[in-house]
Protein backbone atom coordinates (compact mmCIF):
# COMPACT_ATOMS: atom_id res chain seq x y z
CA UNK A 1 0.00 0.00 0.00
CA UNK A 2 1.41 3.37 -1.04
CA UNK A 3 0.95 6.30 1.31
CA UNK A 4 0.96 9.74 -0.29
CA UNK A 5 2.50 12.35 1.97
CA UNK A 6 2.48 16.06 1.16
CA UNK A 7 4.14 18.46 3.54
CA UNK A 8 3.24 22.14 3.83
CA UNK A 9 5.80 23.09 1.16
CA UNK A 10 4.15 20.77 -1.36
CA UNK A 11 0.65 21.92 -0.50
CA UNK A 12 1.46 25.56 -1.25
CA UNK A 13 2.12 24.69 -4.89
CA UNK A 14 -1.21 22.97 -5.40
CA UNK A 15 -3.74 25.13 -7.24
CA UNK A 16 -7.39 24.56 -8.13
CA UNK A 17 -8.27 24.50 -11.85
CA UNK A 18 -9.87 27.96 -11.59
CA UNK A 19 -6.40 29.38 -10.83
CA UNK A 20 -5.75 29.32 -14.59
CA UNK A 21 -8.98 31.14 -15.52
CA UNK A 22 -7.94 34.79 -14.84
CA UNK A 23 -4.73 34.33 -16.79
CA UNK A 24 -6.52 32.66 -19.67
CA UNK A 25 -8.96 35.57 -19.90
CA UNK A 26 -6.08 38.08 -19.78
CA UNK A 27 -4.20 36.12 -22.43
CA UNK A 28 -7.26 36.06 -24.68
CA UNK A 29 -7.84 39.82 -24.32
CA UNK A 30 -4.22 40.67 -25.15
CA UNK A 31 -4.29 38.30 -28.13
CA UNK A 32 -7.40 40.08 -29.46
CA UNK A 33 -5.76 43.48 -28.86
CA UNK A 34 -2.72 42.33 -30.82
CA UNK A 35 -4.86 41.03 -33.67
CA UNK A 36 -6.81 44.32 -33.84
CA UNK A 37 -3.64 46.43 -33.51
CA UNK A 38 -4.96 48.30 -30.48
CA UNK A 39 -1.59 48.21 -28.72
CA UNK A 40 0.40 49.30 -31.78
CA UNK A 41 0.62 53.04 -30.88
CA UNK A 42 1.99 52.11 -27.45
CA UNK A 43 4.54 49.78 -29.05
CA UNK A 44 5.67 52.60 -31.34
CA UNK A 45 6.18 54.88 -28.36
CA UNK A 46 8.13 52.14 -26.60
CA UNK A 47 10.18 51.52 -29.78
CA UNK A 48 11.35 55.14 -29.79
CA UNK A 49 12.10 55.14 -26.07
CA UNK A 50 14.04 51.88 -26.26
CA UNK A 51 16.52 53.29 -28.76
CA UNK A 52 17.01 56.34 -26.58
CA UNK A 53 17.64 54.13 -23.54
CA UNK A 54 19.99 51.89 -25.48
CA UNK A 55 21.93 54.94 -26.64
CA UNK A 56 23.90 55.65 -29.79
CA UNK A 57 26.24 53.11 -31.39
CA UNK A 58 29.14 53.75 -33.76
CA UNK A 59 28.50 54.19 -37.47
CA UNK A 60 30.33 51.96 -39.91
CA UNK A 61 33.30 53.88 -41.33
CA UNK A 62 32.58 52.53 -44.82
CA UNK A 63 29.54 54.83 -45.15
CA UNK A 64 29.87 58.52 -46.01
CA UNK A 65 27.02 60.97 -46.45
CA UNK A 66 27.15 63.95 -48.79
CA UNK A 67 24.38 66.27 -47.64
CA UNK A 68 22.40 68.78 -49.62
CA UNK A 69 22.11 71.10 -46.64
CA UNK A 70 21.48 74.78 -45.97
CA UNK A 71 25.07 75.89 -46.83
CA UNK A 72 24.81 74.05 -50.17
CA UNK A 73 21.44 75.64 -50.94
CA UNK A 74 22.83 79.07 -50.15
CA UNK A 75 25.80 78.42 -52.46
CA UNK A 76 23.96 76.83 -55.43
CA UNK A 77 20.44 78.16 -55.11
CA UNK A 78 17.04 76.59 -54.62
CA UNK A 79 16.62 72.81 -54.95
CA UNK A 80 16.33 70.96 -57.36
CA UNK A 81 19.60 71.78 -59.06
CA UNK A 82 20.81 71.46 -62.61
CA UNK A 83 22.74 68.35 -63.67
CA UNK A 84 26.05 70.18 -63.69
CA UNK A 85 26.19 70.16 -59.90
CA UNK A 86 26.09 66.36 -59.84
CA UNK A 87 28.57 66.20 -62.71
CA UNK A 88 30.93 68.25 -60.56
CA UNK A 89 30.39 65.80 -57.67
CA UNK A 90 31.08 62.78 -59.89
CA UNK A 91 34.24 64.35 -61.28
CA UNK A 92 35.55 65.07 -57.79
CA UNK A 93 34.71 61.62 -56.38
CA UNK A 94 36.15 59.93 -59.47
CA UNK A 95 39.58 60.81 -58.10
CA UNK A 96 38.82 58.81 -54.92
CA UNK A 97 38.12 55.49 -56.65
CA UNK A 98 37.07 52.88 -55.80
CA UNK A 99 33.82 53.98 -54.20
CA UNK A 100 30.08 53.53 -54.70
CA UNK A 101 27.98 56.63 -55.25
CA UNK A 102 24.25 56.26 -54.48
CA UNK A 103 21.82 59.12 -55.19
CA UNK A 104 18.71 59.43 -53.01
CA UNK A 105 17.38 61.68 -55.76
CA UNK A 106 15.15 60.73 -58.71
CA UNK A 107 16.24 62.21 -62.04
CA UNK A 108 12.94 61.61 -63.83
CA UNK A 109 12.77 64.89 -65.78
CA UNK A 110 14.93 65.36 -68.85
CA UNK A 111 17.55 68.08 -69.08
CA UNK A 112 19.88 69.44 -71.77
CA UNK A 113 22.75 68.28 -69.57
CA UNK A 114 21.63 64.63 -69.42
CA UNK A 115 24.23 63.41 -71.94
CA UNK A 116 27.09 65.00 -69.98
CA UNK A 117 25.62 63.62 -66.75
CA UNK A 118 25.34 60.12 -68.28
CA UNK A 119 28.93 60.31 -69.46
CA UNK A 120 30.07 61.27 -65.95
CA UNK A 121 28.11 58.32 -64.52
CA UNK A 122 29.68 55.91 -66.98
CA UNK A 123 33.12 57.29 -66.29
CA UNK A 124 32.69 56.80 -62.52
CA UNK A 125 31.42 53.28 -63.07
CA UNK A 126 29.73 52.51 -59.74
CA UNK A 127 26.64 54.68 -59.49
CA UNK A 128 23.24 53.76 -58.04
CA UNK A 129 20.24 55.82 -59.18
CA UNK A 130 16.89 55.93 -57.40
CA UNK A 131 13.39 55.11 -58.57
CA UNK A 132 10.07 55.04 -56.77
CA UNK A 133 6.33 54.45 -57.04
CA UNK A 134 3.67 56.93 -56.01
CA UNK A 135 0.40 56.15 -54.22
CA UNK A 136 -1.39 55.45 -57.51
CA UNK A 137 1.18 52.86 -58.58
CA UNK A 138 2.86 55.06 -61.17
CA UNK A 139 6.60 54.53 -61.36
CA UNK A 140 9.15 57.33 -61.30
CA UNK A 141 12.26 56.21 -63.17
CA UNK A 142 15.46 57.98 -64.09
CA UNK A 143 15.36 58.97 -67.74
CA UNK A 144 16.52 56.07 -69.90
CA UNK A 145 19.86 57.63 -70.82
CA UNK A 146 20.85 57.98 -67.16
CA UNK A 147 19.41 54.57 -66.21
CA UNK A 148 21.50 52.87 -68.91
CA UNK A 149 24.62 54.67 -67.71
CA UNK A 150 24.10 53.66 -64.07
CA UNK A 151 25.32 50.34 -62.71
CA UNK A 152 22.02 49.61 -60.93
CA UNK A 153 18.86 51.29 -59.74
CA UNK A 154 17.30 50.98 -56.29
CA UNK A 155 13.84 51.92 -55.10
CA UNK A 156 13.33 54.52 -52.37
CA UNK A 157 9.75 53.63 -51.52
CA UNK A 158 9.16 53.75 -47.76
CA UNK A 159 6.03 53.59 -45.65
CA UNK A 160 5.66 55.83 -42.62
CA UNK A 161 3.74 54.66 -39.57
CA UNK A 162 0.95 56.75 -38.09
CA UNK A 163 3.44 58.64 -35.91
CA UNK A 164 5.45 59.70 -38.97
CA UNK A 165 8.38 57.33 -38.48
CA UNK A 166 9.79 54.78 -40.92
CA UNK A 167 10.54 51.50 -39.14
CA UNK A 168 10.99 49.10 -42.02
CA UNK A 169 11.97 49.02 -45.68
CA UNK A 170 10.94 46.57 -48.37
CA UNK A 171 14.10 44.79 -49.59
CA UNK A 172 12.77 44.66 -53.12
CA UNK A 173 9.70 45.63 -55.12
CA UNK A 174 8.96 44.00 -58.48
CA UNK A 175 12.50 42.72 -58.57
CA UNK A 176 14.03 46.14 -57.87
CA UNK A 177 16.17 46.18 -54.67
CA UNK A 178 16.03 49.03 -52.20
CA UNK A 179 18.61 51.77 -52.58
CA UNK A 180 20.55 50.44 -49.58
CA UNK A 181 20.70 46.86 -50.86
CA UNK A 182 21.65 48.04 -54.34
CA UNK A 183 24.52 50.11 -52.91
CA UNK A 184 25.84 47.20 -50.83
CA UNK A 185 25.60 44.80 -53.80
CA UNK A 186 27.64 47.21 -55.91
CA UNK A 187 30.09 47.71 -53.07
CA UNK A 188 30.62 43.93 -52.84
CA UNK A 189 32.23 43.98 -56.32
CA UNK A 190 35.45 45.37 -54.86
CA UNK A 191 35.13 44.84 -51.08
CA UNK A 192 34.05 41.99 -48.86
CA UNK A 193 30.55 42.30 -47.39
CA UNK A 194 28.48 40.04 -45.09
CA UNK A 195 25.71 37.90 -46.66
CA UNK A 196 22.32 39.54 -46.91
CA UNK A 197 19.48 38.52 -44.59
CA UNK A 198 16.27 36.99 -45.96
CA UNK A 199 15.06 39.50 -48.55
CA UNK A 200 11.56 38.02 -48.80
CA UNK A 201 10.38 39.89 -45.71
CA UNK A 202 10.50 43.55 -44.65
CA UNK A 203 13.79 44.67 -43.12
CA UNK A 204 13.35 46.42 -39.79
CA UNK A 205 15.52 49.46 -39.14
CA UNK A 206 18.01 49.27 -36.29
CA UNK A 207 18.66 52.98 -35.72
CA UNK A 208 22.28 53.88 -35.03
CA UNK A 209 22.42 57.45 -33.72
CA UNK A 210 21.96 61.03 -34.85
CA UNK A 211 22.79 61.64 -38.49
CA UNK A 212 25.38 64.20 -37.36
CA UNK A 213 27.34 61.40 -35.69
CA UNK A 214 28.11 59.62 -38.98
CA UNK A 215 30.82 60.86 -41.40
CA UNK A 216 29.00 63.51 -43.44
CA UNK A 217 30.12 66.40 -45.58
CA UNK A 218 28.28 69.30 -47.15
CA UNK A 219 27.76 69.01 -50.91
CA UNK A 220 29.29 72.42 -51.49
CA UNK A 221 32.42 71.52 -49.53
CA UNK A 222 32.92 68.32 -51.53
CA UNK A 223 32.56 69.84 -55.02
CA UNK A 224 34.81 72.75 -54.05
CA UNK A 225 37.53 70.28 -52.96
CA UNK A 226 37.54 71.34 -49.34
CA UNK A 227 37.34 67.68 -48.18
CA UNK A 228 40.36 65.31 -48.55
CA UNK A 229 39.53 62.68 -51.17
CA UNK A 230 40.94 59.77 -49.12
CA UNK A 231 37.81 60.07 -46.97
CA UNK A 232 35.75 58.73 -49.88
CA UNK A 233 38.07 55.96 -51.02
CA UNK A 234 36.65 52.42 -50.53
CA UNK A 235 33.41 53.92 -49.21
CA UNK A 236 29.71 53.89 -50.00
CA UNK A 237 28.87 57.53 -50.62
CA UNK A 238 25.21 58.48 -50.21
CA UNK A 239 23.95 61.75 -51.64
CA UNK A 240 20.69 63.10 -50.23
CA UNK A 241 18.82 66.10 -48.91
CA UNK A 242 19.03 66.96 -45.22
CA UNK A 243 18.00 70.60 -45.44
CA UNK A 244 14.89 71.36 -43.33
CA UNK A 245 11.53 71.16 -45.06
CA UNK A 246 12.64 68.80 -47.88
CA UNK A 247 12.00 65.06 -47.47
CA UNK A 248 11.91 65.29 -43.66
CA UNK A 249 12.28 62.14 -41.58
CA UNK A 250 11.73 61.47 -37.88
CA UNK A 251 13.95 58.95 -36.11
CA UNK A 252 14.33 58.06 -32.41
CA UNK A 253 17.51 60.18 -32.42
CA UNK A 254 16.42 62.92 -34.85
CA UNK A 255 13.04 64.05 -33.68
CA UNK A 256 13.21 67.79 -33.23
CA UNK A 257 14.45 68.86 -35.68
CA UNK A 258 13.95 65.89 -38.04
CA UNK A 259 16.56 64.71 -40.51
CA UNK A 260 16.38 63.82 -44.21
CA UNK A 261 14.97 60.67 -45.78
CA UNK A 262 18.45 59.60 -46.88
CA UNK A 263 19.06 58.62 -43.25
CA UNK A 264 16.85 55.52 -43.79
CA UNK A 265 19.22 54.16 -46.42
CA UNK A 266 22.35 55.17 -44.53
CA UNK A 267 21.01 53.25 -41.55
CA UNK A 268 19.94 50.21 -43.58
CA UNK A 269 23.40 50.06 -45.24
CA UNK A 270 24.99 50.28 -41.79
CA UNK A 271 22.73 47.43 -40.61
CA UNK A 272 23.78 45.25 -43.56
CA UNK A 273 27.50 45.91 -43.18
CA UNK A 274 27.46 45.42 -39.40
CA UNK A 275 24.99 42.50 -39.43
CA UNK A 276 22.72 44.53 -37.19
CA UNK A 277 19.37 44.15 -38.96
CA UNK A 278 16.69 44.30 -36.29
CA UNK A 279 15.14 40.93 -35.43
CA UNK A 280 11.50 40.71 -34.35
CA UNK A 281 9.66 38.63 -31.79
CA UNK A 282 8.82 35.33 -33.49
CA UNK A 283 5.27 33.85 -33.49
CA UNK A 284 6.49 30.95 -31.34
CA UNK A 285 7.91 33.38 -28.79
CA UNK A 286 4.55 35.19 -28.73
CA UNK A 287 2.78 31.93 -27.88
CA UNK A 288 5.24 31.22 -25.05
CA UNK A 289 4.91 34.77 -23.72
CA UNK A 290 1.11 34.65 -23.73
CA UNK A 291 1.06 31.27 -21.99
CA UNK A 292 3.65 32.19 -19.33
CA UNK A 293 2.43 35.75 -18.75
CA UNK A 294 -1.21 34.69 -18.75
CA UNK A 295 -2.05 31.24 -17.41
CA UNK A 296 1.44 30.67 -15.97
CA UNK A 297 1.49 33.91 -13.97
CA UNK A 298 -2.13 33.38 -12.92
CA UNK A 299 -1.33 29.90 -11.57
CA UNK A 300 1.77 31.17 -9.75
CA UNK A 301 0.22 34.09 -7.85
CA UNK A 302 -3.27 32.66 -7.34
CA UNK A 303 -2.85 31.99 -3.63
CA UNK A 304 -0.60 34.96 -2.83
CA UNK A 305 -1.42 38.05 -0.80
CA UNK A 306 -2.26 41.22 -2.75
CA UNK A 307 1.00 42.88 -1.69
CA UNK A 308 2.97 39.91 -3.01
CA UNK A 309 1.05 39.94 -6.29
CA UNK A 310 1.67 43.64 -6.82
CA UNK A 311 5.31 43.23 -5.86
CA UNK A 312 5.85 40.51 -8.44
CA UNK A 313 4.00 42.57 -11.07
CA UNK A 314 6.29 45.53 -10.42
CA UNK A 315 9.34 43.28 -10.57
CA UNK A 316 8.20 41.74 -13.85
CA UNK A 317 7.65 45.16 -15.42
CA UNK A 318 11.07 46.43 -14.34
CA UNK A 319 12.76 43.18 -15.35
CA UNK A 320 11.09 43.17 -18.75
CA UNK A 321 12.13 46.78 -19.28
CA UNK A 322 15.78 45.95 -18.61
CA UNK A 323 15.50 42.84 -20.81
CA UNK A 324 14.13 44.79 -23.79
CA UNK A 325 16.97 47.34 -23.61
CA UNK A 326 19.58 44.57 -23.30
CA UNK A 327 18.07 42.61 -26.19
CA UNK A 328 18.01 45.73 -28.35
CA UNK A 329 21.75 45.95 -27.83
CA UNK A 330 21.82 42.44 -29.33
CA UNK A 331 19.66 43.62 -32.27
CA UNK A 332 16.39 42.10 -31.06
CA UNK A 333 13.26 44.20 -30.72
CA UNK A 334 11.09 42.81 -27.92
CA UNK A 335 7.55 44.14 -27.49
CA UNK A 336 6.91 46.27 -24.43
CA UNK A 337 3.24 47.33 -24.28
CA UNK A 338 1.78 43.85 -24.87
CA UNK A 339 3.84 41.98 -22.21
CA UNK A 340 3.40 44.67 -19.56
CA UNK A 341 -0.30 44.88 -20.44
CA UNK A 342 -0.49 41.09 -20.10
CA UNK A 343 1.23 41.14 -16.71
CA UNK A 344 -1.06 43.94 -15.51
CA UNK A 345 -4.23 42.32 -16.83
CA UNK A 346 -3.35 38.93 -15.39
CA UNK A 347 -2.46 40.35 -11.98
CA UNK A 348 -5.59 42.51 -11.94
CA UNK A 349 -7.76 39.58 -13.03
CA UNK A 350 -6.37 37.35 -10.27
CA UNK A 351 -6.95 40.09 -7.68
CA UNK A 352 -10.49 40.69 -8.99
CA UNK A 353 -11.19 36.95 -9.08
CA UNK A 354 -10.01 36.63 -5.48
CA UNK A 355 -12.14 39.62 -4.46
CA UNK A 356 -15.24 38.18 -6.12
CA UNK A 357 -14.55 34.79 -4.58
CA UNK A 358 -14.22 36.26 -1.07
CA UNK A 359 -17.32 38.35 -1.66
CA UNK A 360 -19.29 35.29 -2.76
CA UNK A 361 -18.06 33.34 0.27
CA UNK A 362 -19.06 36.21 2.57
CA UNK A 363 -22.48 36.36 0.95
CA UNK A 364 -22.81 32.61 1.39
CA UNK A 365 -21.84 32.89 5.06
CA UNK A 366 -24.21 35.80 5.47
CA UNK A 367 -26.98 33.78 3.93
CA UNK A 368 -26.24 30.91 6.30
CA UNK A 369 -26.31 33.37 9.20
CA UNK A 370 -29.49 35.22 8.21
CA UNK A 371 -31.57 32.68 6.26
CA UNK A 372 -33.49 29.66 7.41
CA UNK A 373 -32.01 26.48 5.98
CA UNK A 374 -35.38 24.74 5.52
CA UNK A 375 -37.66 27.44 4.04
CA UNK A 376 -34.90 29.61 2.47
CA UNK A 377 -36.46 32.79 3.86
CA UNK A 378 -34.88 35.10 6.49
CA UNK A 379 -34.56 33.63 9.98
CA UNK A 380 -35.21 34.99 13.49
CA UNK A 381 -31.85 36.76 13.64
CA UNK A 382 -32.51 38.63 10.41
CA UNK A 383 -36.05 39.41 11.60
CA UNK A 384 -34.82 41.01 14.83
CA UNK A 385 -32.15 42.99 12.94
CA UNK A 386 -34.58 44.23 10.29
CA UNK A 387 -37.29 45.11 12.81
CA UNK A 388 -34.82 47.27 14.75
CA UNK A 389 -33.64 48.93 11.54
CA UNK A 390 -37.15 49.75 10.29
CA UNK A 391 -38.28 50.83 13.77
CA UNK A 392 -35.63 53.55 13.74
CA UNK A 393 -36.46 54.56 10.15
CA UNK A 394 -40.22 54.77 10.79
CA UNK A 395 -39.48 56.73 13.97
CA UNK A 396 -37.57 59.32 11.92
CA UNK A 397 -40.21 59.41 9.19
CA UNK A 398 -43.17 59.34 11.61
CA UNK A 399 -44.82 56.55 9.65
CA UNK A 400 -46.68 53.38 10.58
CA UNK A 401 -44.91 50.05 11.08
CA UNK A 402 -47.04 46.90 11.15
CA UNK A 403 -46.27 43.33 12.21
CA UNK A 404 -48.10 40.09 11.45
CA UNK A 405 -47.38 36.90 13.39
CA UNK A 406 -48.55 33.74 11.61
CA UNK A 407 -48.90 30.29 13.19
CA UNK A 408 -49.80 27.03 11.40
CA UNK A 409 -52.85 25.62 13.14
CA UNK A 410 -52.36 22.24 14.88
CA UNK A 411 -48.98 21.72 13.26
CA UNK A 412 -47.82 19.24 15.91
CA UNK A 413 -50.76 16.98 14.99
CA UNK A 414 -49.81 17.39 11.31
CA UNK A 415 -46.27 16.14 12.09
CA UNK A 416 -47.61 13.27 14.18
CA UNK A 417 -50.01 12.24 11.43
CA UNK A 418 -47.93 12.66 8.28
CA UNK A 419 -44.36 12.57 9.58
CA UNK A 420 -41.60 15.16 9.86
CA UNK A 421 -40.65 15.07 6.20
CA UNK A 422 -44.20 15.97 5.23
CA UNK A 423 -44.14 18.64 7.94
CA UNK A 424 -40.99 20.17 6.48
CA UNK A 425 -42.57 20.18 3.01
CA UNK A 426 -45.66 21.85 4.46
CA UNK A 427 -43.60 24.63 6.07
CA UNK A 428 -41.78 25.27 2.79
CA UNK A 429 -45.08 25.69 0.93
CA UNK A 430 -46.54 27.93 3.61
CA UNK A 431 -43.40 30.11 3.64
CA UNK A 432 -43.64 30.45 -0.15
CA UNK A 433 -47.35 31.35 0.04
CA UNK A 434 -46.71 34.04 2.67
CA UNK A 435 -43.82 35.45 0.61
CA UNK A 436 -46.08 35.69 -2.45
CA UNK A 437 -48.49 37.82 -0.45
CA UNK A 438 -46.11 40.78 -0.07
CA UNK A 439 -45.32 43.06 -3.00
CA UNK A 440 -42.91 45.76 -1.85
CA UNK A 441 -39.12 45.29 -1.52
CA UNK A 442 -39.22 46.83 1.96
CA UNK A 443 -41.61 44.18 3.30
CA UNK A 444 -40.00 41.18 4.97
CA UNK A 445 -41.19 37.61 5.63
CA UNK A 446 -39.16 35.55 8.13
CA UNK A 447 -39.42 32.27 9.96
CA UNK A 448 -39.84 33.23 13.58
CA UNK A 449 -39.47 29.74 15.01
CA UNK A 450 -40.98 26.28 14.57
CA UNK A 451 -44.26 26.75 12.69
CA UNK A 452 -44.38 30.52 13.31
CA UNK A 453 -43.72 33.18 10.67
CA UNK A 454 -43.50 36.96 10.93
CA UNK A 455 -44.22 39.67 8.38
CA UNK A 456 -42.72 43.17 8.83
CA UNK A 457 -44.54 45.91 6.92
CA UNK A 458 -42.96 49.42 6.92
CA UNK A 459 -45.17 52.36 5.89
CA UNK A 460 -48.27 50.22 6.55
CA UNK A 461 -51.09 51.00 8.98
CA UNK A 462 -53.42 48.44 10.54
CA UNK A 463 -55.89 48.51 7.64
CA UNK A 464 -53.10 47.79 5.16
CA UNK A 465 -51.81 44.99 7.41
CA UNK A 466 -55.32 43.46 7.51
CA UNK A 467 -55.39 43.37 3.71
CA UNK A 468 -52.02 41.59 3.69
CA UNK A 469 -53.31 39.12 6.33
CA UNK A 470 -56.34 38.31 4.19
CA UNK A 471 -54.00 37.84 1.20
CA UNK A 472 -51.86 35.43 3.24
CA UNK A 473 -54.87 33.35 4.33
CA UNK A 474 -56.09 33.24 0.74
CA UNK A 475 -52.73 32.00 -0.58
CA UNK A 476 -52.44 29.34 2.12
CA UNK A 477 -55.99 28.12 1.47
CA UNK A 478 -55.15 27.89 -2.23
CA UNK A 479 -52.39 25.39 -1.36
CA UNK A 480 -55.12 22.95 -0.25
CA UNK A 481 -52.72 20.94 1.90
CA UNK A 482 -54.66 18.10 3.49
CA UNK A 483 -54.75 18.18 7.31
CA UNK A 484 -57.21 15.57 8.61
CA UNK A 485 -55.97 15.96 12.20
CA UNK A 486 -56.94 19.66 12.32
CA UNK A 487 -59.93 20.60 14.48
CA UNK A 488 -60.89 23.62 12.33
CA UNK A 489 -60.49 22.44 8.72
CA UNK A 490 -59.58 19.49 6.55
CA UNK A 491 -56.74 21.64 5.12
CA UNK A 492 -53.78 23.51 6.60
CA UNK A 493 -54.83 26.92 7.97
CA UNK A 494 -53.17 29.83 9.73
CA UNK A 495 -53.93 31.96 12.75
CA UNK A 496 -52.59 35.52 12.52
CA UNK A 497 -51.98 38.34 14.99
CA UNK A 498 -51.66 41.91 13.73
CA UNK A 499 -50.12 44.90 15.50
CA UNK A 500 -49.44 48.38 14.13
CA UNK A 501 -48.01 51.60 15.51
CA UNK A 502 -45.99 54.71 14.72
CA UNK A 503 -42.64 54.05 16.43
CA UNK A 504 -41.49 56.58 19.02
CA UNK A 505 -38.65 56.78 21.48
CA UNK A 506 -41.14 56.00 24.31
CA UNK A 507 -41.82 52.44 23.14
CA UNK A 508 -39.66 49.60 21.88
CA UNK A 509 -39.96 47.03 19.06
CA UNK A 510 -40.50 44.36 21.69
CA UNK A 511 -43.84 45.95 22.59
CA UNK A 512 -44.95 45.68 18.96
CA UNK A 513 -43.99 41.99 18.95
CA UNK A 514 -45.79 41.49 22.26
CA UNK A 515 -48.96 43.14 20.91
CA UNK A 516 -48.89 40.95 17.79
CA UNK A 517 -48.32 37.85 19.90
CA UNK A 518 -51.28 38.71 22.14
CA UNK A 519 -53.45 39.25 19.05
CA UNK A 520 -52.32 35.84 17.74
CA UNK A 521 -53.28 34.27 21.08
CA UNK A 522 -56.77 35.78 20.85
CA UNK A 523 -57.10 34.49 17.28
CA UNK A 524 -56.39 30.98 18.54
CA UNK A 525 -58.84 31.43 21.45
CA UNK A 526 -61.56 32.51 19.03
CA UNK A 527 -61.28 29.26 17.05
CA UNK A 528 -58.14 29.63 14.84
CA UNK A 529 -58.12 29.99 11.03
CA UNK A 530 -58.53 33.76 11.41
CA UNK A 531 -56.68 36.98 12.18
CA UNK A 532 -57.07 39.42 15.06
CA UNK A 533 -55.67 42.96 15.13
CA UNK A 534 -54.37 44.50 18.34
CA UNK A 535 -56.20 47.66 19.34
CA UNK A 536 -53.13 49.41 20.74
CA UNK A 537 -49.41 48.96 21.48
CA UNK A 538 -48.10 49.93 24.93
Amino acid sequence: MTILYLNRYHWQWLRPPQALLPGFIAMLIIAIFLWLGILQPLEWMAYNKLFQLRGAVTWDERIVLVTIDDPSLRAFGQFPWSRKRYIQLLNVLDTAQPNVLAFDIIFSESSTEDRLFAQAIERHGRVVLAQAWDNTGDIWLPISELQQAASITGHILTSKDADGMVRKVLPQIKGIPSLGIAAVKLYSTFAETPPFPDLKHPIWINWVSKIQDMPHYSFVDVVQNRIPMERFKNKIVLVGVTAPGIDSLITPFDYNPPTGGVCVYATSINNFLQRQVLQLFSPGAWVILLLLGGTGLSWLIYGWQIRQKLGLFGGLCIGWGFLTVWMLKLNYWLPVAAPIGLFALTTGSVILHHHLKVRAENQSLQRLAYYDGLTQIPNRRRCDQYLLQEWGRMNREKSFLSLILCDVDFFKRYNDTYGHQAGDACLKKVAQAISQSIKRPSDLVARYGGEEFVVILPHTDVDGAILIAEEIRSHVQALAITHEASQVSQQVTLSLGIASTIPTSDITPELLLKAADEALYRAKEQGRDRFVAATHVN
